[in-house]
């Protein structure tokens, strides 16, 4: 039975099929459109189709052609993120049930879209062009203490949620739409842009690209496979390619595109170890978008276009697993689907699940699926503690609440364990057979919980006599019960080695007597996953003792391992914490280029925050962000001033230069000014 969301009607009249024809407004920001539905009417006595919408412009609507009446509701105070419902009156038409109507809608998006972001020049690589992707952002409001690896940031201030698309009820802010995962359809578009700009889509792009009348360029999709609303996506900007396989291309800005050739050329590897895990690929083409330096966000599984961070840009192909996660999507999300958010789990937990089997076979190391689970166990922890008992289960009860409300790694990691349990349960030669057969099952479809458990029961009924404890596995407590599950038995063999090497690091720090000496430790055949475990170790022994590592340690590990010199964001983040935290003055070049060449706040904010909590730094965190403020995306930039406010309760120094600066206005979304929350760069883990 399909699933009724809250506004919108497709169990009495549901979209099958969207024509979407738009014009890029650059100078208004705004998209003006035209969405053409094919609709199969499923009751005959539907009076109207009810679609969701958020700040749209209606201008008129045509049902086969002919003009018919139509309404916008008023959006409730109190459920403001479901937007207002577009009424669209079908007394006149004649219908029964089965027979299809076309409707077409013509319209024009808000400036403030939700998911709809807009780049001035100075946010993009090339300072020359604007630009505009398909993202979203939403925001919770809590207190917390952010723990991120065992470091403790205290913040009481805002922090937002991301979602770095549609997802999962934004798509309705850029067309109106019945925006839910139960809802399915194909799309083709025609998008019009300036002449100067290239547009991408999730979609396939067809060979034809027209010129508009008025020297604009016209640009043609189509998308076969049908997809829920929030993943579509579309990206404008000045933009350049190169194939990297048969069926894999990257696009970025021209500066950039040969380091994102480069640097993703391994993605051809990925999709085929998926397909030996599941079923050939069926969206034809694997494109990859990466997205300007100012991007805040990590990455997204658009369709035949994957959204990405230029973070990963590492220049030896080392970050690279965020780009296995959004393309094991491929089958878990996009191709069997959520049938609403509250089963969000069989997306992330089973893309989780995949991410780490591609990744231990592009190793060529089974003990690298333990270590990475044992990083994402911790992630898991984490959000628990930090979560309301609600949003630790993995069924939350959402009703018709803001599902980007519940967003953590809940579902990714505690959905991970969950299959991690049933895999050892069943046996990995029995589990291996199953994960084809579930793939296969459930294809183009969508899935509740409910449907995930029949189907492992029905497929593993003829093992229950081998396998008593099928019949007894307590699946009201993983699915319902909030908290942690019980943890497994992971192997520690690569983390061990790692924690052992902080603890070298830390006797030396010590300067404990016969055991002050350098580690000899040749780390250099190290992977990022190892050489993080080990900065995140020393981190957690800082934390735990309350007292950073000396300038002496820092700088004889900078001879020792050069990091400070790394082009690898996720290692270079982390030392440049530890050099912070150990007041070394000779970081602060290196922490200034870091947090201005780049705008992803998992790496700008805490440096940032690290920096004018430290006695040599304060200064320069104040003025060198509001000498790159407008470089920063709007969020970021809004993010960082709300932490140099709350900086200055607990600082004295340098406050007078902090309040005269942030007296001056920055111009930001409204959506963006809320008091206080919590962000899923946190709670999202790797995908931020």
């Amino acid at each position: 039975m399909l699933v009724i969301p809250p506004l919108s009607n497709p169990h009495e009249a549901i979209c099958t099929h969207l024509s979407w024809e738009a014009v890029v407004d650059f100078n208004n920001q705004q998209f003006f459109a035209k969405a053409i539905y094919d609709v199969t009417i499923v009751s005959s006595e539907v009076p109207s189709l009810r679609l969701d919408t958020s700040d749209l412009d209606i201008q008129r609507v045509d049902i086969n052609e002919e003009p018919v009446t139509f309404s916008l509701s008023v959006p409730d105070e109190e459920k403001t993120h479901l937007g207002s419902c577009l009424e669209i009156d079908l007394m006149g038409v004649s219908k029964s049930a089965g027979s299809k109507i076309s409707v077409a809608i013509l319209y024009a998006t808000s400036p403030t879209a939700s998911a709809a972001q807009w780049l001035p020049p100075a946010q993009t690589a090339g300072k020359e062009h604007p630009y505009v992707f398909s993202a979203c952002f939403v925001s919770v409001l809590f207190n917390c203490v952010h723990v991120m690896k065992s470091l403790t940031y205290h913040i009481y201030v805002c922090i937002l949620i991301y979602s770095a698309q549609c997802q999962a009820i934004h798509a309705r802010s850029i067309l109106p739409c019945q925006d839910c995962p139960a809802v399915k359809m194909t799309y083709d578009a025609t998008i019009t842009v300036p002449k100067w700009a290239t547009a991408v889509m999730s979609a396939l792009s067809k060979e034809s690209i027209g010129t508009a009348e008025y020297g604009d360029r016209v640009f043609h999709f189509s998308q076969k496979v049908p997809i829920p609303s929030y993943l579509f996506a579309l990206a404008v900007g000045d933009l350049d390619s190169r194939d990297i396989s048969t069926r894999c291309r990257v696009w970025s800005e021209p500066s950039m595109v040969e380091a994102v050739a480069f640097e993703f050329s391994q993605v051809e590897d990925f999709l085929k170890a998926a397909e030996e895990l599941t079923l050939p690929y069926q969206w034809t083409r694997y494109d990859i978008l990466c997205l300007p330096p100012s991007f805040p966000y990590g990455g997204m599984e658009n369709p035949c276009l994957t959204f990405v961070t230029p973070t990963l840009l590492a220049g030896d192909k080392s970050l690279a697993d965020v780009v296995a996660h959004e393309a094991a999507h491929s089958w878990s999300g996009n191709l069997v689907t959520n049938e609403t958010w509250a089963h969000f789990w069989l997306n992330e937990g089973w893309t989780i699940f995949l991410q780490r089997k591609i990744m231990t076979k592009v190793h060529g190391d089974e003990k690298f699926f333990d270590f990475d689970s044992i990083g994402g166990w911790e992630d898991l922890k984490e959000s628990v503690a930090l979560l309301p008992d609600k949003y630790t289960k993995l069924i939350p009860d959402l009703d018709d609440g803001d599902p980007d409300d519940a967003f953590s790694s809940v579902p990714y990691e505690k959905g991970f364990n969950l299959l991690y349990a049933l895999e050892r349960m069943v046996g990995a030669d029995k589990f291996a057979p199953f994960m084809k057969a579930y793939f296969n099952e459930f294809k183009f479809s969508t899935i509740t919980t409910e449907k995930f458990v029949a189907f492992f029961e029905s497929y593993f009924k003829d093992v229950f006599k081998d396998v008593p404890k099928i019949k007894e596995f307590d699946w009201a407590t993983w699915l319902h019960h909030p908290g942690m599950p019980e943890k497994p038995a992971f192997d520690r063999t690569l983390s061990e080695e790692c924690e052992h090497l902080a603890d070298a690091w830390i006797s030396v720090d010590d300067g404990e007597t016969g055991k002050g000496i350098l580690p000899k430790h040749d780390i250099s055949d190290w992977n990022t996953g190892l050489k993080t475990c080990f900065l995140d170790a020393l981190i957690s022994t800082c934390t735990d003792r309350k007292r950073p590592l000396s300038v002496a340690t820092i700088d004889w590990m900078k001879v020792t391992y050069s990091f400070h010199e790394s082009q690898n964001s996720e290692i270079l983040f982390r030392f440049c914490m530890l050099a912070v935290e150990a007041e070394d003055a000779t970081i602060l070049p290196i922490v200034a280029r870091f947090i201005t060449t780049q705008g992803r706040m998992k790496f700008v904010r805490p440096l940032y925050r690290a920096l004018y909590h430290s006695t040599m730094g304060s200064e320069l965190a104040v003025t060198t962000f509001f000498k790159h403020k407008d470089f920063y995306h709007p969020i970021c930039a809004k993010m960082v001033v709300s932490d140099f406010k709350s900086g200055q309760k607990k600082k004295k120094s340098f406050g007078s230069i902090v309040s005269e600066k942030l007296q001056k206005p920055l111009v930001f979304c409204s959506i963006v000014a809320l008091s206080a929350a919590v962000g899923i760069a946190l709670l999202r883990g790797k995908r931020m």
